[in-house]
C-alpha cells in the first residue's frame, strides 16, 4: 500500500506556497494528505469506479495506485457518443478536502454546494478533449466549469456549468451526462 503522501508515479513535484505554509503537490493535483483524507478519497474513487463500470460507453475502469486510489482512468468507446475517434479515455480525480488558494474562497463555488475539488475529463486519440472541473482556474469565474478544446495545440474554451448533485456518485452521473450531450453535438 502506498503512503498517503507518496507520489503516485514516483516523481517529485515542487512545493506550492498556499500563503499559510508550503504543501507538496501530488501528480493528481492534490496535496500531501493525512491518512484519513487519503482513505476517504480512496473510498470515494472506488465507489465512482464501480459506477463507471455500469456505464454502457465504458469498457474498463481502474484506479491507481492499487489499494489507495488517487485517480481513476477508464477506456471509453467513442462510438457510443457518435464520435469517429479510434479510442477515448476518461480521467477522474477527487479531492475531498482541498486546499483553497488564499485569493479564493468557498464563495467561488458558484453553481454548486460541493466543497470537494474534482476533475472528470474525457480525451480522444484524435486530440479532442473536454471535461467538467471543480477547482480554482484563473480563466473562468467561479471554480465549477466545463472546458473543451479540439486539439492539444488549441486553447481551452471555458463555460459555466451547474450541478444539482451533492454526492460524488450523483456528480459523476450528472457530469457524464453533460459530457455526453456535448460529445453528441460536437
Amino acid at each position: 500500500m502506498t503512503d498517503a503522501g507518496d507520489d503516485d508515479n514516483g516523481t517529485e513535484h515542487p512545493p506550492v506556497d498556499s500563503g499559510l505554509d508550503r504543501h507538496l503537490q501530488r501528480p493528481d493535483g492534490g496535496w500531501k494528505s493525512t491518512q484519513d483524507v487519503a482513505e476517504k478519497r480512496h473510498r470515494i474513487l472506488r465507489s465512482l469506479r464501480e459506477q463507471l463500470e455500469r456505464h454502457p460507453a465504458i469498457s474498463s475502469a481502474w484506479g491507481s495506485p492499487d489499494g489507495q486510489y488517487a485517480e481513476l482512468e477508464a477506456d471509453v468507446d467513442p462510438a457510443q457518443f457518435g464520435r469517429k475517434s479510434e479510442s477515448a479515455s476518461l480521467r477522474v480525480t477527487w479531492q475531498p478536502n482541498p486546499h483553497i488558494p488564499p485569493a479564493a474562497t468557498l464563495d467561488d463555488r458558484h453553481r454548486t454546494s460541493l466543497t470537494s475539488n474534482f476533475k472528470i475529463h474525457y480525451s480522444e486519440s484524435s486530440g479532442f478533449d473536454c471535461g467538467v472541473h471543480l477547482e480554482p482556474n484563473p480563466h473562468v469565474e467561479g471554480h465549477l466549469h466545463f472546458q473543451e478544446r479540439t486539439a492539444p495545440s488549441d486553447d481551452y474554451n471555458y463555460e459555466e456549468v451547474s450541478l444539482a448533485a451533492t454526492a460524488p456518485t450523483g456528480v459523476l452521473w450528472e457530469t457524464l451526462e453533460i459530457i455526453a450531450n456535448r460529445l453528441q453535438r460536437a
